[in-house]
């Protein structure tokens, strides 16, 4: 299929992993067609703006790009990735240029609305293999309305990389001027309070395998699951948002919705964001109503859309390194950190986590009857943080 004319469908046409803990199989991966491209977006000394205290507005940006990128694919379906300061995609050819048009959108609105410089870059993936690193994905059903992609192969870290090198940035880069931005950001949504932690804590952690043998790392991939199982119990028992479902406040005040404001408004001048800012107000309160009372409209059921929330809620995910977003206690986070402790001084793997003590949701709601995704991070810097971290122990086993 790599190179054929139907590429564009690739993903699309890849089979449904059931369970997540099925991504520590190689087998379960398929390679991504060499006529496509990846694209990959971060925010610039994204440490400044989260020790200035402006965390959301990076996470929000980070999430304008999957927003964009999705509005921008169409019925293509895509494999895509949000990593809190950033996010990355996989396109086929005929889209390329859709995509760059719609993440320099978001660069401009980055810049307009939150004083962020947002990187672009595409890169082939014929170029990642010519390097030695190989794409592979996977799809994995999260809920009957989200499917998660999954990578392995290391090119998307390659990928990564290679935008942010000084000796290779300008290979890749999207420069300003080289494509007329377009595309749109409906959709995104930032109309949620954090939920504070039912347990005391709200853990970001990651972790990735150093073996370079597939097989042994994959292995060691199903004990960290295992060990987070073991520690925090089952997903419903760790997940950042239930139980009570409840815990979910609606935003009204102009700070808490400010970051959507800043996406959907950006070029409405201040007039135009004041009656964006009344019009989310406006339909924050109705969908409050209607939540509150079970109503059911012609196409949706608000009875149960926290439930559905709930379910599309983007909490774990694999992209060579393994993340999630726990809800626990202090000694649960303990015991976990000291069980990775040991494995990493026998250069097992390598690992960050950050502590808070809420979450911190960004919707992407396409429709309210069940096409919603809600990427949740910890709050005060969450994923962000907990790759500064995992970045300082990597360097420290280098440095050895």
């Amino acid at each position: 299929m790599s190179g054929a004319p139907g590429s564009a469908g690739f993903y699309a046409g890849l089979p449904l992993l059931p369970d997540f803990s099925a991504v520590t199989d190689t087998a379960n991966f398929a390679p991504l067609p060499a006529d496509w491209h990846v694209a990959t977006c971060d925010v610039r000394d994204s440490t400044r703006a989260v020790q200035a205290g402006n965390y959301k507005h990076v996470n929000t940006v980070g999430a304008a790009a999957v927003t964009a990128m999705l509005n921008a694919a169409g019925a293509i379906d895509i494999p895509f990735i949000f990593e809190g300061d950033g996010s990355a995609f996989c396109v086929p050819p005929q889209l390329l240029e859709d995509a760059k048009a719609a993440l320099v959108k978001t660069q401009e609105m980055a810049r307009a609305s939150f004083g962020l410089e947002l990187r672009v870059a595409t890169l082939p993936v014929a170029r990642i293999r010519e390097a030695g690193r190989d794409i592979l994905v996977a799809r994995v059903r999260v809920s009957e309305n989200y499917i998660q992609a999954a990578f392995a192969g290391g090119g998307m870290a390659y990928a990564d990389r290679y935008m942010k090198d000084p000796a290779t940035a300008a290979l890749c880069e999207v420069k300003a001027g080289s494509v007329a931005p377009r595309g749109s950001h409906d959709g995104l949504e930032c109309r949620w309070q954090d939920i504070p932690s039912r347990h005391g804590e709200t853990v970001s952690l990651m972790v990735r395998a150093l073996d370079p043998d597939p097989g042994r790392a994959a292995s060691l991939y199903r004990e960290v699951i295992a060990k987070v199982h073991e520690v925090y119990g089952t997903d419903e028992a760790c997940h950042p948002l239930t139980p009570p479902i409840a815990t979910l406040v609606p935003a009204l005040n102009a700070r808490q919705l400010g970051n959507e404001v800043g996406v959907r408004a950006a070029d409405r001048g201040a007039i135009g964001k004041w009656i964006y800012l009344m019009r989310a107000r406006w339909f924050v309160i109705l969908g409050w109503f209607l939540m509150r009372f079970g109503l059911k409209t012609e196409e949706t059921d608000w009875s149960g859309y926290k439930e559905t929330l709930l379910r599309n809620s983007d909490v774990r995910k694999f992209n060579d390194i393994y993340r999630q977003i726990l809800s626990g206690k202090a000694a649960q986070r303990e015991a976990l950190d000291a069980w990775l402790a040991g494995r990493y001084a026998k250069r097992e793997l390598v690992y960050g986590l950050h502590v808070t003590d809420r979450a911190h949701m960004t919707c992407l709601v396409f429709n309210y009857s069940g096409r919603h995704l809600h990427f949740i991070d910890g709050a005060d810097g969450g994923l962000f943080l907990a790759a500064k971290q995992f970045k300082e122990r990597a360097a420290k086993l280098i440095a050895v």
